[in-house]
């Protein structure tokens, strides 16, 4: 692309220094919420459906807020003031955030890294969004999860989950992840956290009580994906993850959606509302078209785990 403006904005002060909008270049300013592996791919993935749906010269400013609503709220605030012509936003609290800085303006957002857009207040009907947001979602696919872990792991009773009390996201995802564990005789053991330096006693603590570990996508718990590993692996407790991001930082597996992918959904998304001019209300909520299934033979070896041969024949081994 070009013309990118990258801003890191490790606080507030650094918000003066954004230029103004042509009048005649479509200006896209992007919200990311933290810096980790998943959206990082988000990003990239939305440049990529920019440029396919020929956008590539698209003035896009983005602002990275490193999980400070502040300085999530002045950006976004500041983005409106520059009369952009869209917000994309990168994770839940982004997308909140910006959603209240449109609010009686004409400025339309899109979304990705969502997992439950309803529960967190962005749409009502996700079929037909009523306002000026509309996105993807980073839903996963659950049943297909939980049938790998039990599949590689049949003595599994009770899986562990921690997720940030914050996060509408992950409440309504722990509550789907227990309706579809159920059956599968699983137990679903939660452990909450408020801030990030709670994260460690809290792994120590739930991996003590449970037979494997499973991470959502839930932004504070995804980013330090590798201390809950290392806190697991001291008990010889596999993890499973959500997505694939953080992946070489010792998950076992993942039957993952693509956040790349979900970026380029959103770019093309964009372009339908910046230049084909589609109302909001037209553009259904997206999820992922596709999964992809990754197995570490070095995590599977060091816990005594014989990947099994049906898994072999469809996964990615590293």
């Amino acid at each position: 692309m070009k013309k990118i403006s990258v801003v890191l904005f490790v606080s507030l002060l650094l918000l003066a220094g954004c230029s103004k909008k042509n009048k005649d270049e479509i200006t896209i300013g992007v919200l990311q919420w933290a810096q980790h592996p998943a959206l990082n791919d988000s990003l990239e993935g939305m440049m990529e459906g920019l440029k396919q749906a020929g956008l590539e010269n698209a003035n896009v400013q983005i602002k990275v807020v490193n999980e400070d609503a502040s300085t999530a709220t002045m950006a976004a605030s500041q983005f409106v003031s520059q009369g952009v012509d869209l917000i994309f936003t990168i994770a839940t609290p982004a997308a909140q955030t910006a959603l209240v800085a449109v609010e009686n303006t004409n400025i339309p957002v899109v979304f990705s890294a969502v997992t439950d857009a309803k529960a967190a207040g962005l749409v009502e009907n996700i079929d037909s969004p009523e306002g000026a947001i509309t996105g993807v979602s980073d839903l996963p696919p659950v049943k297909k999860q939980l049938e790998l872990m039990k599949t590689m792991f049949p003595e599994m009773k009770k899986l562990g989950i921690l997720f940030n009390t914050s996060e509408a996201n992950s409440t309504s995802q722990i509550e789907e992840v227990k309706k579809i564990a159920s059956p599968l005789g699983i137990e679903i053991v939660t452990q909450g956290i408020s801030k990030p330096s709670e994260l460690a006693i809290a792994a120590a603590q739930i991996t003590k009580s449970v037979d494997a570990i499973y991470i959502i996508p839930d932004n504070t718990i995804a980013s330090q994906a590798g201390l809950v590993v290392n806190q697991a692996s001291e008990l010889k407790v596999p993890v499973f993850m959500a997505e694939s991001g953080q992946f070489d930082q010792g998950i076992l597996a993942t039957d993952s959606i693509s956040y790349k992918s979900l970026g380029i959904q959103a770019g093309i998304m964009i372009k339908e509302i910046l230049v084909d001019k589609k109302p909001i209300q037209s553009i259904p909520v997206q999820t992922a078209q596709e999964t992809e299934l990754i197995i570490s033979q070095k995590m599977a070896d060091e816990l005594g785990i014989q990947i099994p041969k049906e898994l072999l024949e469809r996964a990615e081994i590293r």
